[in-house]
């Protein structure tokens, strides 16, 4: 299958700039909900079901305002974002680890998602130690972890921090236990983490879009050999708070239908 995962996990911090892009006005007390009314009018897309997507992302406050049942109507699984944002360095800030795998499984998500920011070859080991460390105890407590090392798109010594990242993620493949799922950002030499789907323990690997607009995303994504989506702002981009029904579905269907294309083999 070739659909994707569509990234709906914007926490608290960067909820503001996705209504802004959104056209939404909205105060501290109400921006969360207003990125919830947001979600659940992608979701009820057409276009927005089991044959183009296979899992989203959520944020806590999302899965509490009910969207793990919206998305199981659709055939649509759900993934729980468990970490609270970056530290200065890259490294996570994460919720207690033990009552978010148990907060995923008892509100039937089947697996966690957390990012880390590559901002130096220096902190890459500490990046990837920490993510594999706690992929490991996601895995044992019964879930799919989807480990995310996003190397930032403008990074001035990108090419070289991807040809670390692929040694590193390769190290650690080799001891790790459980499956995972990698979400990388699409890298500037394409296909080089393709060979990383020989190891057994990848369940697959997904492309971030990261700032790229929907066209370069979706181009970069179709150089990559069996690499498929989770894109966030790729997949919202060009919606508007503003638009009639008729308008908001086209503008995310023609979203969908270039993520799907991307994503053929």
């Amino acid at each position: 299958m070739n659909n994707f995962i569509a990234a709906m996990d914007h926490s608290g911090g960067s909820t503001g700039g996705v209504l802004e892009r959104y056209g939404q006005e909205y105060t501290e007390d109400d921006k969360m909900a207003k990125v919830h009314q947001m979600r659940l009018r992608m979701v009820n897309s057409k276009y927005f079901n089991h044959n183009n997507i296979w899992a989203a992302i959520l944020y806590k406050d999302t899965v509490d305002r009910g969207m793990v049942s919206e998305l199981s109507s659709k055939g649509i699984s759900s993934i729980l974002k468990i970490d609270s944002g970056c530290k200065d360095d890259g490294t996570l800030k994460v919720f207690d680890i033990s009552k978010m795998i148990e907060y995923a499984n008892s509100h039937g998500c089947i697996g966690t998602k957390m990012r880390s920011i590559i901002k130096s070859a220096d902190v890459l080991d500490d990046v990837l130690d920490q993510q594999f460390k706690l992929a490991e105890t996601i895995s044992k407590g019964g879930l799919l972890p989807i480990i995310e090392p996003e190397v930032p798109i403008d990074h001035a010594d990108k090419e070289n921090i991807e040809s670390l990242l692929r040694r590193g993620l390769g190290t650690r493949l080799n001891w790790y236990q459980g499956k995972c799922i990698l979400k990388l950002t699409l890298p500037d030499v394409p296909n080089i983490y393709h060979d990383l789907l020989l190891y057994s323990n990848i369940n697959k690997i997904v492309g971030l879009s990261g700032g790229y607009s929907t066209d370069e995303a979706c181009r970069r994504l179709t150089q990559n050999k069996d690499m498929t989506a989770s894109f966030s702002r790729g997949l919202s981009e060009g919606l508007f708070v503003h638009q009639t029904d008729n308008e908001f579905e086209d503008a995310i269907g023609n979203n969908i239908k270039m993520i799907i294309k991307a994503c053929q083999p």
